[in-house]
């Protein structure tokens, strides 16, 4: 009987158990927060052209490695396969989001088997050791970028999981020389994403450089030369045949070293170091108590009470946390670049506070410490989620939102393709091209061409980059990714051009577009109601000189004509009527600085007039912005619902045949024609 509960073996049981209940909450918060991120549909259009027989492109017949996830893509390509084979269709963002989801439950198996090697220590098999290190896991567990990235359809726990298990890996090849699972495991981290080659660069430079220092020999030459024992060099060696065979594949079939992001993306300024500066400190003050964790580590690095176990976590973190700082941190949300080492960070805190503990308290006292300090991580661990969880849900339902809202617009210009196709009685057209930043969700559902703004999936913009002077962080927009080249992309004369947010622009490189005198020349807003939204979507639609004046206003009007925009978005929520004045302001600079765009600023006075329910103010200006633009249906809409209401019946039906002439799917019931043969 005590062979099965005795001590050691109820540590074993309650470790078991443990991590069953961890696995058990993580599914039910992990269903709580189900979505998928807009990002991992790249991937997916990836996959879907490679299982077609089109290659790993992007848009077919442009060879661009827009992915950073090479073994997710071929992982997720297999399992199609397979499906096809069994006559299955598989649904790719479920087998995604599957995945993801299920690699969230090895990130706290390898948090465990890390923590219980480096906390372990004299207590090993104890009760209170198998607590200590299911702590671990179970921080994690309740922190918002675990939850929000393991349910996200990307690869992101995967990559922790690896990452993970190579540190374990390693500090088994440094202890005992196993290398094999360390050199195995460093190789698929590589193959995922390029991060896992600098990984094991870390890794083995900590290897090297204990090698240097312990080395006997005097001469730098020699001490060089002995530091690369013949465990470094075999390690080396069958590690560098499978990456270097992999960079090949790339150099071949893609043309560069680098995925085509990393040229997309990177960049060394001052503004990249304060990104990644607020990037860090926001990572504090959510999840690290801004800072607090940090004091058990530092003070037993200060006295010298470390061992190599923990130095090469606390290499690890430091290193890849400067690494984060200088590449300006992520552009995606809820801290996903630090969910890599926020296990070993939660780690050593937990090893350093138990090791000051076992120094300093004695008998009862220290066991009563050590449980309370079990006791305070979970509870402390619990209320920080809650604390994080609306920011997390908000940027979840965003992601929701525009995975929806691209899903619709492609859906939309499909039909619009279709159409076309009768029309022209022809089988096939050309295929549709479309210009946009958000490219995930709406190039797998569409099948279009799309040219990225941002560069990411398109080589020319990532390799040609040209700024528009005053596109600039003063601007009040979300992505500032600095990487892009309007010029380049209205030259590819894109059938449609689309903005996440709607009629205003949201990045740089869309803000870039806006202000182009082709674009405003060349491009209308059309409009398509959406009955699942219930809403009008706005496409910008190509039609040669749609406009016949000119003006170079440049860049200095868009930023007021955000400001416009968002001051409108606001005063509709809350109702703030004294929200007009400033939003009036802001239009009349928009004017002073660009008067051409005289149609956009009476649109959006008319439109501010009419939901402040001043239909009469807002008549005149939304009249003024019809008879100065033609293609207008945002303002001819508002009118006929003006009209409408004020029983002109006949004044609104004359402009719907105007609505629909530019517009013909923005009103409900007039779809079924949606081309009319000028788009």
């Amino acid at each position: 009987m005590y062979s099965v509960f005795g001590k050691k073996n109820f540590s074993t049981w309650l470790t078991v158990v443990g991590l069953l209940l961890l696995a058990v909450w993580y599914y039910k918060l992990a269903s709580e927060a189900k979505f998928i991120q807009d990002d991992a549909f790249t991937s997916l259009r990836y996959v879907q052209n490679f299982v077609d027989g089109n290659g790993l492109v992007f848009n077919i017949g442009e060879r661009v490695e827009g992915y950073t996830n090479f073994l997710w893509v071929l992982l997720l390509s297999a399992v199609s396969f397979l499906a096809h084979a069994l006559n299955l269709n598989p649904n790719l963002p479920l087998v995604a989001q599957f995945l993801s989801t299920l690699f969230g439950v090895l990130i706290l198996v390898s948090t465990y088997l890390l923590a219980k090697k480096i906390i372990v220590k004299n207590y090993s098999g104890s009760i209170i050791s198998s607590l200590l290190a299911l702590s671990a896991p179970a921080m994690v567990l309740f922190t918002t970028p675990f939850i929000y990235w393991s349910v996200s359809g990307m690869e992101t726990p995967l990559f922790v999981s690896l990452t993970l298990l190579s540190v374990y890996h390693f500090i088994d090849y440094e202890e005992q020389g196993k290398r094999n699972a360390f050199v195995i495991v460093s190789v698929l981290n590589s193959f995922l994403r390029p991060e896992g080659m600098f990984f094991f660069i870390l890794l083995m430079s900590f290897k090297l450089i204990k090698n240097f220092f312990s080395a006997e020999e005097f001469k730098l030459g020699k001490k060089i030369k002995s530091s690369f024992d013949s465990s470094i060099k075999k390690s080396l060696i069958i590690y560098a045949v499978p990456v270097i065979a992999y960079i090949i594949f790339r150099l071949l079939n893609y043309g560069y070293p680098f995925p085509n992001t990393f040229y997309a993306k990177t960049e060394f300024t001052i503004q990249f170091l304060s990104r990644g500066w607020n990037y860090y400190i926001n990572f504090l003050e959510e999840y690290l108590l801004f800072g607090l964790f940090y004091v058990p580590v530092l003070i037993q690095l200060m006295r010298s009470k470390t061992n190599t176990k923990e130095n090469i976590l606390i290499g690890f973190a430091l290193v890849y946390t400067i690494t984060i700082i200088v590449i300006g941190g992520d552009v995606l949300p809820v801290n996903r670049f630090f969910l890599t080492i926020m296990p070993m960070l939660f780690i050593l805190f937990i090893n350093s506070t138990t090791e000051l503990i076992e120094e300093f308290l004695n008998g009862k006292v220290n066991l009563f410490a050590k449980y309370s300090m079990v006791i305070i991580l979970l509870a402390y661990s619990v209320l920080n989620y809650q604390r994080n969880l609306p920011v997390m849900m908000e940027k979840r339902a965003y992601e929701i939102g525009l995975v929806s809202k691209m899903k619709i617009y492609a859906e939309l210009l499909n039909t619009v393709r279709k159409d076309k196709i009768k029309i022209k009685s022809k089988n096939k057209i050309k295929t549709t091209s479309v210009a946009m930043s958000t490219i995930g969700a709406f190039s797998f559902y569409s099948g279009a061409r799309v040219i990225d703004l941002v560069g990411l999936t398109d080589e020319y913009v990532a390799h040609n980059p040209i700024e528009v002077e005053g596109i600039d962080d003063e601007l009040p927009v979300i992505w500032k990714e600095r990487h892009y080249n309007a010029g380049y992309v209205l030259s590819e004369k894109p059938d449609y051009i689309i903005f996440p947010a709607g009629a205003k622009p949201s990045a740089f490189a869309e803000c870039a577009i806006y202000v182009q005198e082709e674009f405003r020349k060349n491009y209308y807003m059309q409009l398509f109601y959406s009955k699942e939204l219930n809403q009008l979507l706005p496409v910008f639609t190509r039609l040669e000189n749609v406009r016949s004046d000119s003006a170079d206003c440049g860049s200095g009007f868009v930023k007021h004509y955000i400001e416009a925009n968002n001051l409108f978005l606001g005063m509709i929520k809350s109702g703030d009527k004294s929200l007009i004045r400033k939003i009036n302001n802001e239009l009349d600079a928009v004017f002073l600085k660009c008067s051409v765009r005289i149609p956009e600023v009476k649109t959006l006075k008319g439109m501010t007039f009419y939901h402040a329910g001043n239909y009469i103010i807002a008549e005149k200006y939304l009249r003024d912005a019809a008879e100065a633009d033609s293609t207008n249906a945002i303002a001819r809409i508002y009118l006929k619902n003006i009209y409408f209401s004020q029983g002109k019946i006949e004044e609104a039906q004359k402009l719907i045949p105007e609505i629909l002439r530019f517009s013909p799917g923005a009103i409900p019931g007039f779809e079924q024609n949606i081309y009319t043969g000028r788009n």
